[in-house]
Formats: C-alpha cells, sequence, structure tokens
C-alpha cells in the first residue's frame, strides 16, 4: 500500500506483509502507518484513513541555498518584522546544552496552550543521542551575563543529511512581546546553512484550507510567517486486523464521548 525503498526483505508488499504477519503474533488491534507518498495498491481491504493526527500532514521547507537576504525576503513581512522586534527587544541567541531550563519552558508551554510535552529524560536522550542534535535558547541579552538568568525561550532542532529540522519549541509567556521565538528560528536556520544544510524543514503544519478546527492550526499560523514551499503528505492510515474489536471499541467511545 505505500511506497518503501527496496532493500533486504523485498518490495513494499512483502514489506508490509510481513510486518501484519509480526503484528498478528503479537496480538494487535491494528496497524498506524505514516506514509510518504500513499500508493493506490492494497494489500488488505482493511485499510483506512486514521482519525489520529500523530504526524504532519503537511509541512513548511526553506531552501538555504539562498543568501540570507533571500530567505529573509522570502518570509512575510510580518516574520521580518518580529524577527526585527526581538533584535530590538535585545534578544540573545546561544547554543546550550541546559535541558533544565528547556524542559521548565515546555512545561510552561504545554500548560498555556493544552498538550502534554516529553518527559525530561526523553529532551536529555533527544540531545545526547541523536546525531546532530542542538538546542538553541534566547535570553534578554541585558540578563544573559548574569548567571542566575533563565532563557525566555528555546528550540530542540537536528541537522541530519544536509537538512535542518526544527522538532520542538517552547516559550515564556511573560517575555511574549519580546518575540524571542521568531529570532529563534531565524538563528536555527542560520545554524543550519552553516552546518551545510539545503534546506530546512519546519515539520509539522496544519494543510493548507484545512479549516479553524485543525488541531495544529496554532502552530501553523507561526511557521507560514517563514515562508518556504508546503509539502503535502498522506493522512496516517490505519490497517485494521481485528475488525469486530475495533467497531465495539470505537461505539464504547461514541457512547462515553
Amino acid at each position: 500500500t505505500w511506497d518503501i525503498p527496496r532493500g533486504p526483505l523485498g518490495d513494499a508488499k512483502e514489506l508490509l506483509e510481513h510486518i501484519i504477519g509480526e503484528a498478528k503474533k503479537n496480538n494487535c488491534m491494528s496497524l498506524f502507518l505514516s506514509p510518504i507518498v500513499l500508493n493506490t495498491q492494497r494489500v488488505t481491504s482493511n485499510t483506512q484513513r486514521s482519525r489520529r493526527h500523530q504526524q504532519p500532514e503537511a509541512t513548511r521547507i526553506i531552501d538555504l541555498t539562498k543568501s540570507e537576504e533571500e530567505i529573509l525576503m522570502q518570509m512575510k513581512q510580518k516574520g521580518r518584522y518580529n524577527i526585527k522586534v526581538a533584535r530590538k527587544n535585545g534578544v540573545t541567541v546561544k547554543e546550550s546544552d541546559d535541558i533544565d531550563a528547556f524542559y521548565a519552558l515546555t512545561k510552561e508551554t504545554g500548560k498555556r496552550d493544552g498538550f502534554t510535552g516529553l518527559s525530561k529524560k526523553a529532551y536529555q536522550a533527544f540531545l545526547d543521542q541523536v546525531p546532530g542534535s542542538f538546542l538553541l535558547l534566547a535570553y534578554l541579552s541585558a540578563e544573559v551575563d548574569d548567571k542566575e538568568t533563565k532563557p525566555i525561550a528555546g528550540v530542540l532542532s537536528v541537522v541530519y543529511n544536509n537538512i535542518g529540522t526544527y522538532y520542538y519549541g517552547a516559550s515564556s509567556h511573560a517575555h511574549r512581546a519580546s518575540m524571542a521565538p521568531y529570532l529563534l528560528q531565524w538563528e536555527s536556520m542560520q545554524f543550519c546553512k552553516a552546518k551545510g544544510c539545503t534546506y530546512y524543514d519546519l515539520l509539522g503544519t496544519a494543510p493548507s484550507g484545512s479549516g479553524d478546527d485543525h488541531p495544529w492550526k496554532g502552530i501553523t499560523a507561526f511557521k507560514e510567517k517563514f515562508g518556504g514551499e508546503e509539502v503535502l503528505y498522506p493522512h496516517e492510515q490505519q490497517i485494521i486486523l481485528k475488525p469486530l474489536a475495533s467497531m465495539l471499541i470505537g461505539w464504547k467511545r461514541k457512547i462515553i464521548g
């Protein structure tokens, strides 16, 4: 059903059949897959569009082969303006390994925006174990030399295979007027460009025209200000391995609400 590079297990159909077989051995009810390309060929008839929004349906890709001036000019005017506002407010960005500070920001952001982030251990493992990962933190420059100063925003990203990818971001509500997240993204792009990256992936937006009820609508409005090209992916697919059990659970969820 999905285009997967040919490898030791053979073509995509053979690989998916192998995965389905292993899932059935382990008594799984469903498989969830997030393909890059959706093929019309079906391995099983029990395939349907998933109701989850676990993986991105779309993203925005910024071309880093352009000059810094060209990258700025392709942004929306509001994006460029907010970067200037951050600089005017004295925001300074520094590379860091302070996961404690970043985790504190993620807890504040999650509470404010209504989501649950990862554990501090998970963020630490990401920075320590994912090749090419880096953490940038933003401070108010007037306070940056103060050892007691806490960062006001941060991004945790990765440089891999000549692509820079933004994964996690967080910011302080108390300093929202500083526009630090905008300068952080611009500094992250410059960081990746200096490492030889040709593209910067903002990783996860609501597809154009998806409506105001899409759960990623808010973060999309932020990311769109940096310009780039929208890239669409197929919606997550669900392969139902136990149709009756899946149907009963669906009914239960509708009744409970």
